[in-house]
């Protein structure tokens, strides 16, 4: 199926772990060119290789996405390279799983900068672009704990839940520019996202809250991703729309 991505610009972060390589390769695939960020260079320059070995066109620029002159440059630098931005995606993330009474201010400011702050600054640098050209797509990974809260996971919950409110908010407000921005709302994915060890010593008691009866692998989450970055998507806006093999059915 044509998802109507050729030579559609896509800025991505937070693109270097399984999930973001999914998202990168499947945009790729289907013509887009994409410009990634991470704070990991290594993995970076890895993907970028990997992406022109199979004759994409990828750039990778190294971004903190606390800081936001740093992702304003990078977006301006896709834009003086490729002429526009169409999409961003938002992967970003960090998991520290606590209790709330264990965690501490420097953690706070850790999750809610990667997740909030990051969120707040690369929309806020990549909207004027969009609303120039009157088109863009946004998405911005969130997870199912910030729609019914989840025990160890109380400080992503609540700064992804910002991230919701934000994106629900900013559609209200671009929809007039034919720009849209949805949330896709994952379940427990096999990553290396999560602390060592962790999947592998609670599977069988996580696998229990999966009516499928088998956790995420990063190829599930690609196909709803590549919709919402496409015209094929054009009147769906302001969203939460769950990738989590029945975990919540909120």
């Amino acid at each position: 199926m044509d998802m109507r991505l050729k030579d559609k610009i896509a800025f991505l972060t937070g693109a270097t772990n399984e999930i973001g390589r999914a998202v990168c390769l499947g945009l790729v695939n289907e013509g887009a060119k994409v410009v990634f960020s991470d704070i990991n260079v290594e993995k970076g320059e890895e993907l970028a290789s990997e992406i022109a070995d199979i004759g994409g066109e990828a750039i990778f620029l190294k971004t903190d996405v606390r800081n936001y002159q740093e992702v304003k440059d990078n977006i301006m630098k896709a834009k003086d390279h490729f002429g526009r931005v169409d999409i961003m995606v938002y992967m970003a993330g960090v998991v520290r799983i606590m209790r709330f009474v264990e965690s501490t201010p420097e953690s706070w400011k850790e999750t809610v900068g990667v997740f909030l702050y990051g969120m707040l600054n690369t929309t806020h640098a990549v909207l004027p672009l969009m609303i120039e050209n009157r088109y863009g797509k946004i998405v911005s990974f969130i997870g199912d704990s910030s729609r019914i809260g989840e025990s160890g996971l109380s400080l992503p919950a609540a700064s992804r839940a910002g991230q919701v409110a934000l994106v629900k908010s900013v559609a209200r407000e671009v929809g007039r520019f034919n720009i849209t921005l949805n949330c896709v709302s994952l379940g427990v994915v096999e990553t290396s996202h999560y602390p060592p060890g962790h999947i592998d010593k609670y599977r069988e008691r996580i696998l229990k809250n999966y009516p499928l009866g088998r956790l995420g692998m990063p190829e599930d989450v690609v196909p709803l991703i590549l919709l919402l970055c496409s015209d094929l998507s054009s009147w769906i806006t302001g969203q939460v729309i769950s990738v989590n093999g029945g975990y919540s059915m909120v």
